[in-house]
């Protein structure tokens, strides 16, 4: 590539997008690539600080910054789920067609940013997205690139895509409401009214109410009722403390096939508790869930809506964040 003066460049096309600042006003692309230098834009492109242009094509074997991320967003988004944006200062952005969780393969990611001039940025694994959110940022650094750093890339792309978005499932919920209190009228139910919301956010919805009083077998019982009645879900809630009347993850691990996990390395709600029983979730939830805007059953619920199924190091990762 060669520069020249761009007072010799009147009547020659601009060979990439030129980005004007204005600090506390404007950010955004002044001339377009292929833009045919006119007298009247030297004056601005001297404001901006440009005294020289592109006006050479790129040597072979290499490859333009717009062509780079045309190439790249079509390797790494393996589906339609997702809208692709026009290039724009050789870069392209990625955004969700639909509502669900963003699911991002981080080794595989890491591993297509350690080609050269490749930048590819996505939000955190595991995020909530709706419908036309961004997810995806990609470009490359320099203007051009060795075309065989992209083809590398798309080979690395070819067995499995390198995120997606992982739509919310209706599914059906038999809530479990334990303690005695609640179950001889002595105090109020409050976690009806806190779950019930979020469950119908995600598309779910409850199919069954009970209640019950601290009672393990009659615990057991509801949970086996669940189970044959045909919930998608089965969610105990109270209980999940060390208390000696607290019976309800014995209930659980007594009456499911697969324990994952009690007790998370989350707050506020580390006395959560996740199962399986015949492939469906079996949750308990700490009291925390009433009292806090977001416990740990606010990051797992998006996940399980989804089919997500999740295992004992999802939990312990967890723990970087999961100070909430």
């Amino acid at each position: 590539m060669k520069t020249i003066n761009i007072e010799e460049a009147i009547g020659l096309p601009i060979y990439h997008d030129i980005t004007q600042v204005i600090p506390g006003e404007f950010k955004g692309v002044a001339f377009k690539k292929g833009h045919v230098i006119e007298k009247r834009d030297i004056s601005i492109l001297k404001s901006m600080g440009k005294e020289h242009v592109y006006v050479s094509d790129i040597p072979e074997g290499f490859i333009h910054e717009d062509d780079c991320a045309i190439r790249i967003a079509k390797a790494i988004c393996n589906n339609e789920n997702y809208n692709i944006s026009d290039v724009q200062e050789g870069k392209i952005n990625i955004s969700s067609k639909i509502d669900g969780v963003f699911k991002v393969d981080e080794k595989k990611l890491y591993n297509l940013n350690e080609i050269e001039h490749v930048t590819i940025t996505t939000i955190h694994n595991n995020t909530v997205v709706s419908k036309g959110q961004k997810l995806v940022g990609e470009r490359i650094i320099p203007l051009y690139t060795k075309k065989e750093n992209i083809e590398r890339l798309e080979k690395l792309c070819a067995d499995q895509g390198v995120f997606k978005v992982m739509p919310f499932i209706k599914q059906k919920i038999h809530l479990i409401i334990t303690g005695t209190e609640i179950f001889n009228g002595t105090i109020k139910d409050k976690f009806y009214d806190t779950l019930k919301p979020k469950f119908e956010h995600y598309g779910c919805n409850i199919s069954k109410v009970v209640k019950v009083p601290d009672d393990k077998q009659w615990i057991k019982r509801e949970i086996r009722n669940a189970i044959s009645e045909g919930a998608d879900m089965v969610v105990c809630t109270g209980g999940m403390s060390v208390d000696e009347d607290d019976l309800t993850p014995v209930a659980i691990k007594e009456e499911v096939e697969k324990l994952v996990i009690h007790g998370v390395p989350v707050q506020p709600g580390n006395m959560f508790l996740l199962a399986y029983e015949k492939a469906i979730p079996v949750m308990g939830i700490a009291t925390a869930a009433i009292f806090h805007e977001k416990t740990v059953f606010d990051i797992v619920f998006p996940l399980l809506a989804c089919k997500e199924k999740l295992d004992r190091e999802f939990f312990l990762r967890l723990a970087v964040g999961g100070l909430l």
